[in-house]
């Protein structure tokens, strides 16, 4: 039995916990019966019959207005604060991914007082808690997507400027000398190219079930594949002995590189790819149609959001490579035999500590340790960024609900059926055989050797603009994302059908624990 038919049961009717849900989501307000029908879609009948039983428990109270009663949340109730733990619907949304704290602190650093200097606004309060090699940043989508309406006039209105900003903070990056001067390189690239984010939420808000908007013009990944594609027809009449691959390392040497590690593309895996791809022909990519729910105009920002998201994550993974480096060559500068600063100790430290680090060494290493096991970051403009090392806790108001089925939003339509591999982390590629289903909390780039053999892709988070979805769309994959619990509800092994066109998996036979 799922959360909503437990309600049902507990208080006897669906209509009252759907008036239940309006009024407590709206506790300062008062409503009208009209207003309460109109916003639970309870008929007049059943709606009053509702609001006379809730009044009678002294839930609520009413009050005379004119003609009119209206009702509301009585505040000195004692059933109100349990009620609304178990009745209203948390706000808050999750992102999950593999990720060392530092570069992630980067970023949100550049979303709070750099981003308020840039747009005016800056990211709503983030809470973020770091478990081993995973990270789960938890925000609240309703403020994310209020600042996305605020974001757009100011985006429509400079957006040449903008861009200009995102295209010349990004070009410096490569030709820093130093850390401090890649740190505040880094937060100017940031402060202008996380307004994708609240934008993209505002415009996923307004779509219908179903509809995706598509990327103009090709991805980063989409391009890197065209060259592996035109190497493979090369190899086939010339000799893959022959191919030279190494403008491939140089333009793309850091493609499998992520928020969690570096890795240098080699040319052992750049003629692994083009060999599997010998007598074999590409698969046409599937065109969606244009959602029916937008405006243009929005359609338009939706794609440039896109777009901005795309080659903002082509810079973040090539920029990642030269953080990697500063971060290593800083450790073994500081480094000694009581306080050794190895290279994935110091992805642990916050740009504060490397910026100041003689301050923060007599202690640092032993701060590191603990964090590389567990911590809890939080940041706001108000309070900035706080760090409780080795500790996990979450905001309050979470709450988790177990599904009877799995369902999600579509991003790229058809079906599947195949065994589930659970991908957690970049080392669990290995798993995942040609005619699996990827179910993972988001995909990455770097996940991408894997996606060209699975045969769908389920993920726990993400929109239809995110990294999932666009590469689903790119490859013709069924993809369904924002399950919220896939990788908990399945496992290993199993047999599952993936049904894209109505975001619903089906699981057809579970694998023996």
């Amino acid at each position: 039995m799922n959360k909503t038919d437990s309600l049902n049961k507990l208080f006897g009717s669906r209509s009252r916990v759907a008036v239940l849900q309006f009024l407590l989501s709206n506790e300062k307000d008062r409503f009208g019966v009209n207003e309460i029908i109109r916003n639970t879609g309870v008929n007049a009948r059943l709606a009053s019959q509702e609001l006379k039983k809730l009044l009678e428990l002294g839930i609520l109270s009413s009050e005379t207005h004119g003609n009119s009663l209206l009702y509301s949340i009585n505040q000195n109730s004692s059933l109100i604060k349990p009620l609304k733990e178990i009745i209203v619907k948390s706000d808050w949304s999750e992102w999950e991914r593999p990720s060392r704290i530092h570069h992630l602190v980067l970023t949100l650093e550049a979303g709070l007082k750099p981003m308020k200097e840039y747009y005016g606004y800056c990211l709503p309060y983030a809470h973020l808690v770091f478990n081993y090699d995973n990270v789960t940043w938890f925000f609240q989508l309703s403020e994310f997507q209020s600042l996305g309406k605020k974001l757009i006039p100011i985006y429509q209105k400079n957006k040449n400027q903008i861009w200009e900003d995102f295209e010349r903070s990004a070009s410096t990056l490569w030709s820093c000398k130093d850390y401090p001067s890649f740190y505040r390189n880094y937060l100017d690239f940031w402060k202008v190219a996380w307004a994708t984010e609240p934008i993209s939420f505002y415009i996923d808000a307004k779509l219908k079930k179903g509809e995706q908007i598509g990327l103009t013009g090709k991805s980063f990944t989409d391009e890197y594949e065209d060259a592996i594609w035109k190497l493979a027809k090369k190899a086939e009449k010339e000799g893959i002995e022959k191919i030279d691959v190494g403008p491939i390392l140089k333009e793309y040497f850091w493609i499998r590189n992520s928020y969690h590690s570096v890795h240098r593309l080699t040319e052992e895996e750049v003629k692994t790819e083009i060999r599997k791809k010998m007598g074999k022909k590409r698969p046409r990519r599937k065109k969606g149609a244009n959602p029916n729910s937008l405006s243009k105009e929005l359609l338009t920002l939706g794609k440039e959001m896109i777009l901005m998201q795309d080659i903002r994550k082509k810079y973040m993974m090539k920029a990642a490579y030269y953080l990697h480096e500063f971060l290593k060559q800083i450790g073994n500068k500081y480094s000694s035999k009581e306080h050794k600063l190895t290279p994935i100790l110091m992805t642990q430290t916050l740009p504060c500590e490397v910026l100041d680090i003689k301050k923060y060494l007599p202690k640092l290493k032993q701060e590191l340790e603990l964090r590389q096991r567990s911590a809890t970051i939080t940041g706001s403009l108000a309070d900035g960024i706080k760090v409780y090392s080795s500790q996990i806790f979450f905001p309050k108001g979470i709450h988790r609900v177990t599904k009877f089925e799995i369902r999600g939003n579509v991003a790229c339509g058809g079906k599947a059926a195949g065994r589930v591999k659970i991908i957690r982390r970049i080392e669990d590629m290995y798993k995942v055989n040609h005619g699996d289903i990827i179910v993972a909390p988001m995909t990455s780039p770097d996940l991408i050797p894997a996606i060209r053999r699975c045969v769908a892709i389920v993920t726990n988070f993400g929109g239809i603009t995110c990294h999932a979805a666009i590469v689903a769309r790119e490859f013709n994959l069924p993809c369904i994302v924002g399950t919220n619990d896939a990788t908990e509800r399945l496992k290993d092994g199993d047999l599952v059908e993936v049904d894209a066109d109505y975001g619903l998996v089906k699981v057809l036979q579970s694998e023996k624990e």
